[in-house]
């Protein structure tokens, strides 16, 4: 794929002969003075640019000279700048059959053959015209770039060669050789050619802009805004330059010269929705969220169809809490995309934040009735029935995915959960096997089954091993080391237990599960204050762990207690 071919060569495609005009060699004799009187009316016309009128004129010119190649040419030129190129080039190619070497009929024919996308028929023409004029350096350098937009690419790199050592200050076929040896992913030589390109043309845009993406590519950001500005400066319209000083910027984690530099490509573009979003999603990321939400509805008055802007505008209304709007502009979505899964799932996100499970769950189902082939979905069904304590809803749920996605280990994982939560620990510990077995990296699965171990108090070897196994997999992971530390425990480690212990508290803060471990620990230890303090913190979180109020407040005046007598 050329990926820098557009800018290079939208000249060669889209415009006529790149430089001076190209010498056509001895012109065909001018009309007789019968016919002269129309070619001066079709003539003025032309320089009009009334096509139409010109058209009309040579045409009549041509019946006192049916046999003028000059007229028939000045009809060529008519048809092909009058938008009837087809006409055109079939006058061309008949003139061709009686005169093959005409240069105004080839350089016509290759320019048509070009806007056509006629690649293979240009070349030929070129090749002719550069037979006939091998030192036309216009000709050479277009029938390089055929050459390059053909894919034969060895081709229009020796023509561009052969051309720099007849005509060194080329600078056209410098940037040329810089697009394709970029498109071969050689920078170093592709910078060469732009950078001696710009030294023969200071004012060469394009040739920056390249130098630009080599340097963002080669990760030299300095440099890519250094080139990327020279572009600007020479043409301040070029909002490619300002899209790619922008990219350099979040690159370089400076948000606010990047939202400098979008807002005023907004001011020169105040209807541009896009520039909108970008700036929107700027200031999301930097959790500047009344700013992203304005920018966003800005965008979405410029274009209230798009799909995109208005769920970004729901991801800015979640993270302010703004849980009912953010429904809204889902369901927006959704009334127009009855399909759309990323908004359905938004949805039932927003509900679980809202308390709203039930609400999640019937979007969830709706989501099944027209994607089955999705176990995510299953997945987060059955956690939604697990968190509303539905242990036998779930349970089908997952039981019915696991018919179809048996080796799915997320799945497994989650039956395991239902598992323990209903009392059933054999089925819960067969089930984690199997999501191990599926996926030996899955570290949830290794740390569930290893302090379910733990704290049956069986198995402590085995437990051991499976927890330092998900260590491997995640070493900062403080639920992790909290089961390393509760194995300790079992163990009668106690020391160790209790600095494993710590560590997990540092990371996961206040869990009150691992705050009560930690008590235990201290216990065991002799030091009944420290336990105690930790059970205390402990009860600070209780409500997040069912029952364990209960158990740590009696926990407690039992110490209490022992310490009294």
């Amino acid at each position: 794929m050329k990926l820098f071919l557009p800018a290079v060569l939208l000249f060669f495609l889209l415009s006529s002969c790149a430089f001076s005009q190209v010498n056509t060699g001895e012109k065909a004799s001018a009309p007789s003075s019968e016919p002269h009187y129309y070619y001066i009316l079709g003539y003025q016309a032309a320089l009009d640019n009334d096509w139409k009128e010109a058209l009309k004129n040579y045409k009549k010119a041509l019946e006192f000279d049916p046999d003028s190649l000059y007229l028939k040419m000045q009809i060529g030129y008519a048809l092909y700048y009058a938008g009837k190129a087809e006409d055109a080039i079939a006058l061309v190619e008949e003139i061709l059959k009686e005169s093959p070497d005409d240069m105004r009929a080839l350089l016509l024919a290759g320019e048509i053959y070009k806007n056509q996308r006629r690649v293979q028929d240009a070349i030929q023409i070129y090749k002719k015209i550069v037979k006939i004029e091998p030192k036309n350096k216009d000709a050479v350098f277009i029938l390089g770039g055929l050459y390059y937009y053909n894919n034969e690419v060895d081709s229009a790199v020796e023509l561009l060669d052969d051309l720099l050592k007849e005509t060194p200050e080329t600078f056209q076929a410098m940037d040329l050789l810089g697009a394709i040896y970029m498109d071969r992913k050689e920078y170093g030589k592709a910078a060469d050619y732009l950078k001696k390109a710009v030294a023969v043309n200071p004012d060469l845009e394009a040739a920056y802009f390249k130098l630009g993406i080599i340097s963002e590519i080669t990760e030299d950001l300095p440099e890519a805004l250094t080139n990327y500005e020279k572009a600007l400066t020479i043409n301040p319209h070029n909002d490619q330059a300002m899209e790619r000083i922008v990219r350099v910027y979040l690159k370089q984690k400076d948000a606010g010269k990047a939202l400098v530099t979008l807002k005023g490509l907004s001011r020169k573009n105040p209807g541009n929705a896009g520039i909108h979003v970008r700036i929107g999603m700027i200031y999301f990321e930097e959790k500047q969220y009344e700013n992203a939400l304005q920018e966003l509805r800005t965008a979405l008055e410029g274009d209230p169809e798009n799909i995109s802007v208005r769920y970004y505008l729901s991801l800015v209304l979640e993270e302010m809490e703004k849980y009912d709007e953010a429904v809204v502009e889902l369901k927006k979505i959704l009334k127009k995309e009855p399909e759309n899964i990323n908004a359905f799932l938004h949805l039932a996100y927003v509900y679980g934040k809202m308390k709203r499970d039930e609400d999640a769950i019937k979007v969830y189902e709706e989501i099944l009735a027209f994607e089955k082939e999705n176990p995510d979905i299953y997945l987060y069904l059955a956690e939604t029935h697990i968190k509303l304590k539905e242990y036998a809803r779930a349970e089908s749920t997952l039981a019915g995915a696991l018919l179809k996605f048996s080796e799915n280990d997320a799945l497994h994982f989650s039956l395991a959960v239902v598992f323990d939560k209903t009392g059933r620990f054999d089925a819960m510990a067969e089930e984690l096997k199997k999501a191990v077995e599926i996926n030996p990296k899955n570290s949830a699965a290794l740390n569930y089954l290893g302090y379910s171990y733990a704290e049956k108090n069986i198995n402590l070897a085995e437990a051991y091993k499976l927890i330092m196994r998900a260590l491997e997999i995640k070493p900062d992971d403080g639920y992790i080391i909290d089961s390393l530390g509760w194995v300790y425990y079992r163990q009668g480690k106690y020391e160790l237990a209790m600095k494993t212990l710590q560590k997990a508290v540092e990371i996961t803060k206040d869990d009150p599960v691992v705050l009560e471990h930690l008590g235990e620990a201290y216990k065991e230890l002799g030091e009944s204050g420290r336990a105690i303090e930790y059970w205390e913190k402990s009860l600070l979180s209780s409500g997040k762990e069912e029952g364990l109020k209960e158990r740590v407040e009696q926990k407690i005046r039992s110490l209490k207690s022992i310490m009294k007598r």
